[in-house]
C-alpha cells in the first residue's frame, strides 16, 4: 500500500514475539496448548489478573522494569513514547484477533467483544443504534438520524506486513469533512483575524477539574466572528451529509493515507459507504479490503473540490455579514460551562466553538 521507509523499523522484532509469548505463559501456561480459536477467545476475554501477568512480563523483558501486578497500569502509563510502541506492539500480539491482530482501541459494551462483531459494519451500525438512544434520552425532540458509516472515527491498532501500526477508519465523509472544516476554520480567520485569550474565570477550581474559560479575541469583531462560525456549522453539517448520500450507492472502494505527525506509524483507512463496511471482515481486514483498495488521488481531487465550494459559501456570508448584521442585537444561544479533569489544559490549543 505504501512504499515508505517503516517508521518502527528499528525495534526488535523476534524480542517483542518472545517477550509476547512469556507473557501470555504467564497470563495462563496453558495457552499454547489450545486451540486458535480458543487463544483468540482469551486474548479478548482475560481477567483483569491475567491481562496485569501480561504487562508485568512486558515491562520486565522489554524494558527492564520490575514492579507488582497492582503498579503495572501506572507504571505502563509513564512511559516516553519510544518505550509505548515497543510496549503496544508486544501487548497487540497478546490482545489482538484474526489475520492481523487487529484490535479495536476504544470502549466496548460490558460483556462485548471484537469478536461479536463480524463485519465492520455490525459494529459501526451498532454503535450508531447506541448513539441513537443516548441523544434520544438527552432531548425528546431529537428526531433522530440515518446511518452512514463512520460518522466518528474510531483508533485501531494491527499488523501490516507483520509490522505495528496505530490506525483510524473513517468515511469519505468524516475525512473530507474534517479536512475541509480545517481549511474553513483556517479562512475564518483570514476573514476575520481572531485568536483565544484566557477568560476571567479560566482554569478556577470546579467540581471535578477546573474551569475552560477561552475568549475570542477579533479585535471589536467578536459579534461579527460568532455570527459566521455560527453560519458555519450547519453547513459542515449539510456537506457532510450530502458526501455521504453521493457515495452511498457508488461502488466499493477503500482508500489509505500515511499521516506523518510523529515518529508513530500510522494509516488511516477510509471506506466509501455502508455496502464496503459489509463486505471487510474484523478477522481477515487486510484480506479483505485488500481487492478493494483505490487511488486516493480521488479523493484529493474531490477535496480541493469542496474545499473552493467551502470558501465561496463563507465568502458570502461574510459579506452579508458586514453589510447586514447588527453587532448590537445579541441572539439568544444556549451557554456552556466546562470543566475539565486536572492536567488537561497542557498542550490543548483554542477550540473553535459555537458555545460559550
Amino acid at each position: 500500500m505504501n512504499n515508505k521507509e517503516y517508521k518502527l523499523s528499528t525495534i526488535n522484532k523476534v524480542q517483542i514475539t518472545a517477550s509476547a509469548r512469556r507473557s501470555l505463559i504467564a497470563a495462563d501456561s496453558n495457552y499454547y496448548s489450545w486451540s486458535p480459536e480458543k487463544q483468540e477467545e482469551f486474548r479478548v476475554t482475560m481477567s483483569e489478573k491475567a491481562r496485569q501477568k501480561i504487562a508485568k512480563i512486558l515491562l520486565s523483558s522489554l524494558l527492564n522494569i520490575q514492579c507488582s501486578l497492582e503498579e503495572t497500569d501506572e507504571v505502563w502509563e509513564e512511559q516516553p513514547l519510544n518505550n509505548l510502541n515497543m510496549l503496544n506492539w508486544a501487548s497487540l500480539l497478546t490482545n489482538g484477533i484474526g489475520e492481523d491482530f487487529i484490535t479495536l482501541n476504544e470502549f466496548m459494551a460490558k460483556d462485548k467483544t471484537l469478536l461479536d462483531f463480524t463485519t465492520l459494519f455490525d459494529y459501526d451500525h451498532a454503535d450508531y443504534l447506541y448513539q441513537e438512544q443516548a441523544r434520544k434520552k438527552e432531548s425528546k425532540d431529537y428526531q433522530g438520524a440515518d446511518y452512514y458509516p463512520f460518522r466518528w472515527a474510531p483508533w485501531v491498532r494491527l499488523l501490516i506486513d507483520d509490522n505495528f501500526w496505530y490506525s483510524s477508519f473513517t468515511s469519505i465523509a468524516t475525512h473530507l469533512n474534517d479536512d475541509i472544516e480545517e481549511a474553513g476554520n483556517d479562512y475564518i480567520n483570514t476573514l476575520i483575524t481572531h485568536e483565544y485569550v484566557e477568560g476571567e474565570n479560566h482554569g478556577k477550581q470546579e467540581k471535578g477539574g477546573v474551569r475552560w474559560d477561552m475568549k475570542k479575541d477579533a479585535s471589536g469583531r467578536e459579534r461579527q466572528l460568532e455570527e459566521l462560525q455560527h453560519r458555519w456549522h450547519p453547513y459542515l453539517q449539510d456537506c457532510w451529509l450530502a458526501i455521504s448520500n453521493h457515495n452511498a450507492d457508488l461502488e466499493l472502494a477503500v482508500y489509505t493515507q500515511d499521516f506523518d505527525w510523529d515518529n508513530d506509524p500510522h494509516r488511516c483507512f477510509i471506506f466509501r459507504n455502508e455496502a464496503t463496511l459489509k463486505k471487510v471482515r474484523w478477522r481477515h481486514f487486510l484480506s479483505d479490503i485488500k481487492p478493494l483498495i483505490a487511488d486516493y488521488s480521488i479523493i484529493e481531487k474531490q477535496l480541493e473540490k469542496e474545499i473552493e465550494k467551502a470558501k465561496a459559501f463563507l465568502e458570502e456570508q461574510y459579506q452579508d455579514i458586514m453589510e447586514n448584521f447588527d453587532p448590537d442585537v445579541i441572539k439568544l444561544r444556549k451557554k456552556m460551562k466546562i470543566v475539565i479533569s486536572p492536567g488537561a489544559l497542557e498542550g490543548l490549543g483554542g477550540i473553535d466553538s459555537d458555545d460559550e
